[in-house]
């Protein structure tokens, strides 16, 4: 009995055994089918989320579901990343294998076993390859059940509608005495507005008010509108609300209305309405404002232009917008608001927020706090002094201080709702872009090329090629609609290495690229590849850059290591379009300089000519006792060039050549004795050119030893009316470090526009520079900042570069 039992059970768990590994495999099996699926999925909700993200403006949405479908969406996100991520890497597995198997001898190769599973190759794939397939069904097995459980709460694939946000309605009218802090902004408008112009400009004339929402753009052309000035300078004026889309009909209708009241217009074609509109302003002097403009599509434009070409000259026509893109499209004269001062901020609230004096005493701690949360806009601060009108204890205002304040459903409609405006005409890719930037802290400081990369590693760019291209356009575009505040013109265009770890040894540290790393085809940056020694194992040679056509930043390290040329000149450099920021460094400042050394650095140098259009160069330890490549004077784009560490090195090349060059280091060169006309690039006194280092800003001399002469061109003057050259004409910064044996400094700098000398470790100079009693004081007298004999701070230790 017992037996009978056992067997009873065993065959029952036997059978729970086979179904499992039936369904196991079915898992396996169909997995590419599956993934194929959850992609189209992840399309499905990303296209419901975008536009269920629309009618939270308008409509009560069931905030839980769309969290929970947020959610979903990002898992499936990362399944898909995983999935593609581990196939790239068992295909590189694969190939390497092959590799290795054809250098093995036969009987060693490794036999393979035909598998039983349909959508495997004939051939058994490795374990990791099965496990991978395993791993990936049961996500996708899961995140099925996650949203059969979301699809009860509503069904996934219904098309929802999209509410549509109205935008607010504006008119002429305005009460000036609740403005403040826009007096400078309104005088230069009134200027552009009201001057004669000249003969030759296009007319009418057209000004743009941009910047984003909430900061006051409409507000001010209301006081332009109303200005009694104005009024008396124009024959006929006109408002008219544009706002968006452009509904061209809808806008002749209300400039006609605007010039005639009581005209009946029943006309709808377009062409009748602009006729009708040329007529009424022909030969009048007249001045239209456009509120709230959006699009950028210049055919929706032109023909009113047209229209209105008709009329006097003087006429001015005004446009408000948010979008920089509206203004250019439109030939305007733009005037960018800014945000309002600290000071600007807390006048405009207390005039709002207080009934009395004695309950602004009481408050202006805590009114001046709250001011500052409004950053500037005036339409935050509008919105928070009315809501703080009507609270009058400190009890009150602290609570409000110390909440989530722009939670607070008067606060979100009044500040939010023009942002919101901006926020939803953009693409859903450019949305994700900026939505990406809230995980930042308050207040951080984005650099435009870090962010770029991120929003590529997080797959937000819709592209497959020039995928970086097209993530620096969606920073324009949201930069020029003001989702970005407070530029600063980074020097290096945002692309700063720092955002990746270095590969360079440190602290005598074993050298790691990567093995294989010229199948990167899409690189972008690769701060340290690490040319390996004749003796190293796994030697990895400068040709494995030959197919890396996507960089836009490379340093190469070890190139004393090249040993043939021909491979140097494999890396093909020059055919790297997009290559803009390139650092070659040849070895160690104690490397053995013997003839054929100098010889080999002198060849690879000129092998690795850059495309053309490169914009920053850096040159390290270079034992020629000149550096000009063949290559060096094509280089027309080049605006920072870096020479360090020449120990050979007994003339410059002829850098006053370069168009474009901005900003020019030398550092270390033991050997160079004199610097003249050879740098300038003249190369005899009868041959004058125009201009010397037309675009150069900041020059510094740095480490040179032995330098003792430092001269221009003899009797050379800043007039150009009989050729005389120019030299450097933008020269705003010239610093000179550790340049003991220096006597003089160029003529030439007597006509240079300097704002900024640094003298520092140069005793014998620092001498003849002496305020007032120097040899060489005339010729420095000009420059308003002088710093001589100053204490610096120490170089960094690692031997890099100065950018």
């Amino acid at each position: 009995m017992v037996d009978a039992i056992v067997y009873d059970l065993l065959k029952q768990l036997a059978s729970i055994t086979t179904q499992q590994a039936k369904e196991e495999i079915k898992l396996i099996v169909g997995v590419d089918e599956e993934v194929q699926e959850l992609k189209h999925k992840l399309r499905i909700i990303q296209a419901m989320l975008d536009n269920e993200e629309e009618r939270q403006l308008k409509q009560h949405v069931e905030n839980h579901w769309l969290a929970q479908l947020k959610d979903a969406y990002y898992e499936m996100d990362d399944v898909l990343d995983s999935w593609n991520t581990a196939r790239i890497k068992l295909e590189i597995e694969k190939e390497e294998g092959k590799s290795a198997d054809s250098n093995a001898a036969p009987a060693m190769k490794q036999k393979k076993v035909c598998s039983f599973l349909p959508s495997l190759s004939c051939c058994f794939r490795p374990a990791n390859n099965l496990a991978l397939r395993h791993d990936i069904g049961h996500k996708i097995k899961k995140l099925n059940e996650t949203l059969d459980k979301i699809d009860k709460d509503k069904v996934l694939t219904r098309q929802l509608e999209v509410v549509p946000v109205d935008p607010l309605k504006t008119t002429s009218f305005v009460d000036a005495s609740n403005i403040i802090g826009r007096d400078n902004n309104k005088a230069h408008l009134l200027r552009s507005l009201l001057d004669k112009g000249s003969q030759e400009e296009r007319k009418p004339r057209v000004i743009s008010l941009v910047g984003m929402g909430g900061l006051g753009k409409t507000t001010l052309a209301q006081l332009a509108y109303n200005d009694p000035e104005v009024k008396a300078h124009f024959e006929q004026c006109m408002w008219v609300c544009v706002s968006d889309p452009f509904d061209q009909c809808r806008v002749a209708k209300a400039i006609i209305q605007e010039i005639d009241p009581k005209i009946l217009n029943n006309i709808t074609e377009l062409q009748s309405l602009l006729c009708k509109i040329s007529g009424l302003i022909e030969d009048k002097k007249f001045f239209l404002v456009l509120d709230d403009v959006w699009t950028e599509d210049s055919s929706k434009w032109e023909p009113f232009r047209d229209a209105l070409k008709c009329g006097a000259k003087g006429s001015r026509i005004l446009i408000t917008t948010r979008k920089l893109g509206v203004a250019e499209m439109m030939a305007s004269a733009p005037i960018n608001l800014e945000v309002l001062s600290e000071e600007d901020c807390w006048l405009m609230f207390s005039k709002i927020a207080f009934s009395n004096e004695d309950q602004r005493k009481d408050l202006e701690d805590l009114g001046r706090q709250l001011a500052i949360k409004c950053k500037g806009l005036p339409l935050a601060v509008k919105t928070l002094g009315s809501l703080m009108h009507k609270k009058t204890s400190r009890e009150q205002w602290k609570n409000i201080l110390a909440s989530s304040l722009w939670e607070l459903e008067g606060v979100e409609r009044g500040v939010f709702a023009p942002l919101f405006l901006s926020y939803y005409d953009l693409p859903s890719p450019m949305k994700r872009c900026f939505s990406y930037c809230a995980t930042f802290p308050k207040d951080y400081n984005f650099y435009k090329y870090e962010l770029v990369l991120l929003w590529m590693a997080q797959g937000y760019i819709d592209s497959k090629e020039n995928m970086e291209m097209k993530a620096e356009e969606y920073f324009e575009v949201l930069a020029m609609r003001s989702f970005f505040q407070d530029f600063g013109k980074d020097e290096n265009d945002g692309r700063i290495d720092v955002i990746f770890p270095s590969l360079f040894p440190v602290n005598g540290g074993d050298v790691i690229l990567p093995k294989g790393i010229g199948k990167l085809t899409s690189l972008k940056t690769l701060r340290d590849f690490y040319i390996c020694g004749k003796d190293e194992r796994e030697e990895c040679k400068v040709g494995e850059l030959k197919n890396l056509d996507e960089l836009r930043v490379l340093r190469i390290n070890g190139l004393r290591n090249v040993v043939d040329v021909s491979e140097a000149e494999n890396a093909q450099l020059k055919k790297k379009k997009y290559l803009r920021h390139l650092i070659l460094k040849f070895g160690g400042f104690q490397d053995e300089m013997d003839e054929r050394v100098l010889t080999n650095d002198v060849l690879t140098l000129n092998a690795l000519e850059p495309h053309p259009d490169l914009e920053i160069l850096g040159i390290i330890c270079h034992l020629g006792t000149t550096v000009y490549p063949n290559w060096m004077m094509s280089l027309t784009k080049l605006k920072i060039l870096t020479l360090k560490r020449f120990p050979k090195l007994e003339s410059l090349p002829p850098l006053g050549k370069l168009p474009s060059l901005e900003r020019l280091y030398i550092c270390y060169t033991e050997s160079l004795k004199k610097v003249g006309v050879e740098f300038l690039g003249i190369e005899s006194k009868n041959k004058k050119d125009d201009i010397i280092f037309p675009r150069l800003k900041s020059l510094l001399f740095s480490g040179l030893n032995y330098l003792e002469e430092w001269i221009g061109f003899e009797g050379m003057r800043e007039e150009k009316d009989n050729g005389i050259t120019r030299i450097m004409p933008r020269l705003q910064q010239l610093q000179i470090w550790d340049c003991k044996d220096l006597k003089s400094l160029p003529d030439f700098l007597r006509t240079t526009p300097l704002k900024e000398l640094k003298i520092d470790h140069c005793p014998i100079l620092s001498k003849r520079c002496e305020r007032g009693i120097g040899e060489e004081w005339p010729k420095i007298s000009h420059i308003p900042n002088i710093k001589i004999d100053i204490q610096r701070e120490e170089e960094e230790e690692e031997d890099g570069y100065i950018l």
